[in-house]
């Protein structure tokens, strides 16, 4: 059956609603930075206390975006490290005010500067790094002028830092692997569309190429017949219609993927194709035995021989072929040999639907396929396989 449009599972675009769950979560952890800064703050003046508060806005919305790229990987790389450096760079501003501003023992640009460098990690392993040596070096800085030892500040960003990345870390990754297996099964969507139209590809490849062969052929003998014999002309023309019309029909089956691939009915059509084309037809098969072989087995060597039909068509001048299936109970064996193979024309079959696809589809398999000239002007491919009408040996 052909592949639907709503057999297709639904892409990242359309399934958005884990992003921001994740995004929720993070913003919930990340609040606590602003809170505390201004908790552990008291500006001198209303007016100083208003820009204190805006800077720490400005610090939310840069936090924001870094934490924006940390759940959603896929975004230009260069917007992150344009987002991780404008948190860095919010961070230092705020680095003068907090710690002159400070309640005594505390350290609120400390807690900033931890909860920067947890985002830049979330973000990417680059951006932390930068960060932390950037942040934390102020951190020291900071407490070795205001406070008289840089430990405190030291211990308080790197151990914030620390605790929310971690906390948050797993979320991260758990979000980033659900996106990760998202788009595999948009890979295998887009791997199922393309088997289905290299599909399509074959089966009108199959069916075209022998039946309009046949057409051309029975096209040059009505016209042949039209002036010495309007009757046979008419008899060739109604056997074009009728052949236009199978072709028809089966083009629209191997469209749909409805093409019968059994192997009596691809053995019927071989000798109907091949006989039409004025080709003397010898088909050796014991229904019996056609019946016992295993259904994979079967699909396999009704493929072989259309493509085979088809390849007598456009490559030869045959005037006689022969199709033998014989099968024991640890052999299965298909021989197509025909003539009008002349010696200046390269073997054929070797394009990129023909005898060298069709041998790699053998070898998958485990059976063999093998072509080549056989005898002054004749052609011989032959499959042999060991999964006989017992199965496997």
């Amino acid at each position: 059956m052909a592949l639907n449009r709503q057999d297709l599972p639904l892409s990242r675009t359309t399934g958005r609603s884990p992003r921001w769950i994740v995004l929720g979560f993070l913003l919930a952890s990340f609040a606590w930075a602003p809170i505390i800064a201004m908790s552990f703050t008291a500006p001198p003046t209303v007016s100083l206390t208003a820009v204190f508060v805006g800077g720490l806005v400005v610090f939310g919305f840069a936090l924001l975006l870094v934490l924006l790229n940390a759940v959603d990987p896929g975004r230009v790389p260069a917007a992150g490290i344009r987002n991780t450096v404008l948190l860095i760079a919010v961070s230092l501003v705020l680095w003068a005010p907090s710690y002159s501003w400070a309640e005594p023992g505390e350290q609120p640009w400390a807690w900033l500067a931890g909860f920067a460098v947890a985002a830049s990690a979330l973000a990417s392993w680059q951006g932390g790094v930068t960060a932390v040596v950037v942040l934390v070096s102020a951190a020291g800085v900071g407490g070795a002028a205001f406070e008289g030892s840089p430990v405190p500040s030291v211990v308080t960003s790197l151990g914030c830092a620390v605790a929310v990345w971690a906390m948050c870390q797993v979320l991260v990754w758990a979000h980033r692997l659900w996106l990760a297996a998202q788009d595999g099964r948009e890979a295998q969507a887009e791997l199922a569309v393309a088997e289905e139209r290299l599909r399509a590809d074959r089966e009108l490849h199959d069916v075209l190429g022998r039946r309009l062969a046949v057409i051309a052929l029975k096209a040059e003998l009505a016209a042949g017949f039209a002036a010495r014999d309007p009757d046979r002309a008419a008899v060739e023309s109604n056997s074009i219609r009728d052949l236009a019309n199978g072709t028809l029909r089966e083009a629209r089956r191997a469209i749909h993927g409805e093409t019968a691939t059994d192997l009596p009915t691809q053995l019927q059509s071989a000798d109907l194709v091949l006989s039409s084309a004025g080709i003397r037809t010898t088909i050796d098969a014991d229904p019996k035995a056609l019946a016992l072989i295993p259904a994979s087995l079967a699909a396999l060597l009704a493929t072989v021989i259309r493509e085979a039909v088809t390849n007598v068509l456009r490559h030869s001048d045959a005037r006689s072929a022969s199709i033998v299936i014989s099968a024991t109970t640890s052999l299965v064996t298909l021989r197509v040999v025909n003539d009008g193979v002349s010696r200046s024309l390269p073997a054929y079959g070797t394009d990129g639907t023909g005898i060298a696809a069709l041998s790699a589809r053998c070898a998958a398999v485990g059976a063999t396929l093998v072509a080549g000239r056989s005898g002054e002007d004749c052609f011989e491919l032959r499959l042999e396989s060991r999964e006989g009408l017992g199965g496997p040996s």
